[in-house]
C-alpha cells in the first residue's frame, strides 16, 4: 500500500488517505504509517509526503505532522526533514515550520 503511494499510482486515492490519517478513522493505520516514517522503511514515501506538505495540499495533516515531530514521536522523519530544509529541497515547508516556531505553536 505504503508502495502504491509512492509511486502515485493512484492519486485521488492517495489524499483520501491523508485525510483519512489525519482525521483519525484509521488510527493504528496512522500509527503504522509515522512507524514506517520513523524507521526509514518508505524512503520515497516519506520524500512523497514531504511534497504534499510542502504543496500545502494537506494541511490540517501538516499540522498533525508536525506535532508529532514536536513531540519527539518520529526522530527519523524529524531528521529527514531538518535535512531538507537545510540543503533548500523544500522551501514553502521551511517558510511553514518557521512559521510555526515563531508564533510558538511547535516549543
Amino acid at each position: 500500500m505504503l508502495e502504491k503511494l509512492c509511486a502515485g499510482e493512484n492519486p485521488c486515492w492517495t489524499n483520501s488517505v491523508l485525510e483519512k490519517l489525519y482525521a483519525g478513522e484509521n488510527l493504528c493505520w496512522r500509527n503504522s504509517v509515522l512507524e514506517k516514517l520513523r524507521v526509514g522503511g518508505t524512503p520515497c514515501w516519506r520524500n512523497f509526503v514531504l511534497q504534499k506538505l510542502c504543496a500545502g495540499e494537506t494541511a490540517c495533516w501538516r499540522m498533525f505532522v508536525l506535532e508529532k515531530l514536536r513531540a519527539g514521536e518520529t526522530p527519523c522523519l524529524r531528521n529527514s526533514v531538518l535535512e531538507k530544509l537545510r540543503v533548500g529541497e523544500t522551501s514553502c515547508l521551511r517558510n511553514t515550520v518557521l512559521d510555526k516556531l515563531r508564533v510558538g505553536e511547535t516549543p
